[in-house]
């Protein structure tokens, strides 16, 4: 009894702050769950995140944190102090029209403070809009927020553009469970322009010959890869093709795009040095049976330096140190190449000239 007694007190200071906001409806929404549930965190929440998105400095303001915690408590103290920092630049009455829809989406009033500390100038109904695409895609709000969070700038692009990303996305095979991972971990994909998405999808097919199934399995189980300089990506496959011999079926199920280009380059040069891997001729034949591509790549450092190498970690480490200083040494000799080549071409142009 004592304890419903003091929420009804609460709810009615609550009120009268509240109604001096214009702000009734979802104060009585949240008091009368509040005084249902005998328990007042809900209350308290949203009236946390009233302090962290409104940047006024008022007397009803600092009444009402006089009303709630006390003047004296540190807590208090250190609460207004971080509202301060925090404070998000948006108008506290526009937000009331559009509480109840996150709220509805299943955000907390935690995860709402979270939500508007990100770009805190950004409109809330833009900031909605964003919201409602990404769980569209299957993203629980926890998911949601850790998407924005690691790239917020998701919260700047119009509704219909990450809405075509989507789609672009499902063209190319994507899931929801793909497209859940591709969210989560590559948010960055989805601020991609669409030409820089179908331009790595057309590489994959018109330069490095994968069918259109096979470059969908790529895209999805390494997505990490529509981030890469298409420079890049085609030399990687190029030195799988011509330097090791391997086709597009076994590139494919090594998880090859996957793997570090640094690393397996490492591990192959090792493996050759020592005799165990034969390029290819022309016809495809070796002298020796290879290791496959898979093992390869997939094995850990250990299993490969001991399992397939039949090698130690310190020679393997030697190995990689040495294989460094002597890349060094070739990109020297080429740029020293380069520039004498420039000279030339300098000097026949001067002579010609006089």
């Amino acid at each position: 009894m004592q304890t419903r007694e003091v929420g009804m007190a609460l709810g009615r200071v609550c009120r009268k702050i509240l109604q001096k906001h214009s702000y009734i409806p979802l104060a009585c929404h949240q008091i009368q769950s509040s005084l249902k549930a005998s328990h007042f965190e809900s209350l308290c929440s949203l009236q946390h995140l009233r302090y962290r998105l409104t940047s006024t400095n008022s007397a009803e303001q600092c009444e009402s944190s006089f009303l709630l915690g006390g003047p004296k408590g540190d807590s208090s103290e250190a609460l207004t102090s971080v509202d301060h920092k925090k404070s998000a630049d948006v108008d506290y009455l526009k937000l009331g029209k559009v509480a109840h829809s996150f709220l509805d989406m299943g955000l907390s009033p935690a995860q709402i403070t979270d939500l508007f500390s990100l770009h805190p100038k950004l409109p809330p109904q833009t900031r909605l809009a964003v919201v409602s695409e990404l769980l569209l895609l299957g993203l629980n709000t926890n998911a949601l927020l850790k998407a924005l969070q690691k790239k917020s700038e998701l919260l700047k692009m119009p509704a219909n553009r990450l809405r075509d990303r989507a789609d672009l996305l499902r063209r190319l095979g994507f899931q929801e469970e793909g497209l859940n991972h591709v969210a989560i971990h590559f948010p960055s994909i989805f601020t991609l322009p669409q030409k820089k998405i179908e331009a790595v999808e057309h590489l994959l097919r018109e330069k490095c010959l994968f069918t259109v199934e096979q470059v969908s399995k790529i895209l999805q189980t390494c997505p990490e890869i529509l981030l890469e300089e298409l420079s890049d990506v085609e030399y990687k496959f190029q030195f799988a093709y011509f330097r090791m011999g391997v086709k597009q079926r076994e590139i494919l199920n090594s998880g090859f795009f996957q793997a570090s280009l640094t690393e397996i380059k490492n591990r192959f040069i090792f493996l050759e040095r020592l005799g165990l891997y034969q390029t290819p001729d022309k016809k495809g034949q070796t002298l020796i049976v290879n290791p496959k591509l898979k093992g390869i790549i997939r094995a850990s450092e250990n299993d490969f330096v001991t399992r397939i190498a039949c090698s130690t970690m310190e020679e393997y480490e030697v190995f990689k140190k040495l294989l460094v200083r002597e890349e060094e040494q070739n990109w020297e000799k080429e740029e020293a190449m380069k520039n004498e080549l420039l000279d030339l071409e300098n000097d026949d142009e001067e002579s010609d000239t006089e």
